[in-house]
């Protein structure tokens, strides 16, 4: 949903702050005179929800979107604007809203909210333009087709390089994101937990008993069980949830807007679930804390999975703060 940043949103209300007292100035009307502060108002709002983080990026860019066309609507409706000032309005508002649009709308409808956006934004000069000034508003559509087209193909682009960024997250034995994709995923807990409050937690697991299997019945009989593990994890999460091979044997499991409580249920489930299929193993569960970094909140998982391996495998442990203080890393404990 949306690809811009707190950031980014924020950078955009406070460019539009600092010309909106230009705007009143240019124009020299009442209404626009009356109006101005009003909307000068509404933006500070968005944003001090924003730096708040009471609202998300992408809902804050649809309250900036939805009082943007409505001071266009209510301007062109009534004001008496000379065609020169109407054709600037239309580009100003044609060539930002629409990529606003494509920067907050869902991914596989965001075209077709621009052009909507593009359609709402000229509609008024059509209106205004005809008949008398028809060499104007062709100068006007012009400018923002060619704008559109460009921006079309910066879109474009942008698919590629997701696409493309995607593929090179995904892990080619299990089909599921790599290591490089769950640190991203883990980085976005840490930084919704620091500036949202929003919870998070993870399950890291390790499969018992791997390397003997691997010894007695060959690396593909190891590599058929990853594939097999692989789709009973990402079949069994939820849609909003983030499996990912963490390396070896390991698996990840990211739990967006999970707390202590979810995640425990799902690795105990998780758990089960394997156990139905033939296939046991260890599970540390750790809920994002504020002071955690990616390292600090994966190591906590990590400890608690090496406490049920100590515990004798095939069991589910959540981290506490003494678990490094209390258990031994891997190479104290033997083979997993």
């Amino acid at each position: 949903m949306g690809r811009i940043t707190r950031r980014a949103m924020s950078g955009l209300i406070i460019a539009v702050l600092l010309v909106t007292p230009l705007e009143a100035f240019a124009y020299d009307n009442p209404i626009v005179t009356g109006t101005v502060p009003l909307r000068a108002g509404l933006l500070l709002l968005i944003l001090l929800g924003l730096r708040t983080t009471r609202i998300t990026a992408v809902e804050a860019g649809q309250l900036f979107l939805a009082q943007a066309l409505l001071s266009m609507a209510t301007w062109s409706v009534l004001l008496d604007f000379d065609p020169n000032r109407i054709a600037v309005q239309t580009l100003a508002y044609g060539t930002i809203l629409p990529v606003c649009t494509l920067l907050i709308a869902p991914k596989a409808t965001r075209r077709r909210w621009a052009f909507l956006v593009f359609c709402v934004t000229l509609y008024p000069a059509v209106v205004r333009l005809t008949p008398e000034n028809l060499g104007l508003l062709a100068q006007v559509i012009a400018t923002l087709l060619v704008h559109g087209a460009s921006v079309a193909a910066l879109d474009t682009h942008a698919d590629r390089a997701e696409l493309a960024g995607e593929m090179a997250d995904i892990d080619p034995l299990t089909g599921l994101l790599n290591r490089r994709a769950a640190l991203n995923e883990l980085a976005r807990g840490v930084d919704r937990s620091a500036d949202d409050q929003r919870s998070a937690a993870i399950v890291l697991l390790d499969l018992d008993h791997f390397k003997q299997l691997n010894d007695t019945l060959g690396h593909e009989a190891g590599d058929d069980t990853l594939r097999h593990v692989a789709h009973v994890l990402a079949a069994f999460v939820r849609p909003t949830d983030h499996v990912c091979r963490w390396g070896g044997e390991e698996f990840l499991v990211v739990l967006p807007d999970a707390d202590e409580a979810l995640a425990i249920d799902m690795a105990e489930r998780l758990r089960l679930r394997l156990v139905d299929v033939g296939v046991t193993a260890s599970f540390g569960v750790a809920e994002v804390e504020a002071a955690d970094t990616v390292t600090s909140w994966v190591r906590r998982a990590d400890d608690a999975m090496y406490v049920a391996k100590h515990e004798g495998r095939n069991t589910v442990h959540v981290a506490r703060r003494t678990d490094r203080l209390t258990v031994e890393r891997p190479g104290a404990l033997g083979a997993p």
